[in-house]
């Protein structure tokens, strides 16, 4: 998702929404500057594109420092990436809150989810599904990584499920469907795309949308 691309006008909440990740960025300065560089360097060169030393030389800190923050170099990697994945959980959050929160009835929350449906399914958005899945792949074989992911994870579910119900009160979502099963499905259409971008003959997304309204008119 993203404020450019959705049709309608989405201005950011603000620090005071009780649904963004503000713990994320309470962290001492030394340790969210780290973590702030090693971020920027994933986004630039990937998880494994850069090494300690880059990190030191960009972010002017010492490697004293780094270790007193973090137990090594991959505790570095896994928090950046949890803050990375936090961001876009925040802007997730931010934008539904914002387009379901306004809208005026069934229809034009339809409407609504139509046109953040395929700004989330651009081709430009490509890369960032790729990000999501890896970052949520990493969690796999690492303890620490699941643990430290978990309530991220957690808050964008717990944040869209309230969302449903809130729709549920206003009759503009059917009563009979569980919140929490709806916000895990919403997420998995909208990461599932990625499916269609590493194959060699992509569909045609057209039709895609077409298929997405139609199931969620029915669904909800």
């Amino acid at each position: 998702m993203s404020f450019e691309m959705c049709h309608y006008s989405i201005m950011p909440l603000g620090v005071g929404n009780k649904w963004l990740n503000r713990d994320v960025r309470e962290i001492h300065p030394t340790k969210a500057r780290l973590t702030e560089v090693a971020a920027s360097l994933i986004d630039e060169h990937g998880s494994q594109g850069f090494t300690v030393e880059q990190l030191l030389d960009t972010s002017q800190i010492s490697k004293g420092s780094l270790y007193h923050h973090f137990e090594d170099f991959h505790d570095v990697i896994m928090q950046a990436q949890v803050m990375r994945f936090a961001r876009y959980v925040d802007e997730d959050i931010e934008i539904l809150t914002r387009v379901l929160l306004s809208s005026e009835s069934r229809d034009d929350m339809l409407t609504r989810l139509d046109a953040v449906s395929r700004a989330t399914h651009d081709p430009a958005r490509t890369s960032r599904r790729g990000d999501r899945v890896e970052i949520l792949a990493g969690a796999r074989h690492s303890q620490r990584m699941k643990e430290a992911l978990g309530p991220t994870q957690a808050h964008l579910t717990s944040a869209i499920a309230d969302l449903v119900r809130e729709m549920q009160v206003r009759h503009f979502v059917t009563q009979d469907l569980d919140p929490n099963a709806l916000a895990v499905f919403i997420q998995a259409y909208s990461l599932g795309l990625i499916v269609n971008d590493v194959s060699s003959e992509q569909i045609d997304l057209e039709k895609w949308h077409a298929m997405i309204s139609r199931m969620t008119r029915g669904l909800l």
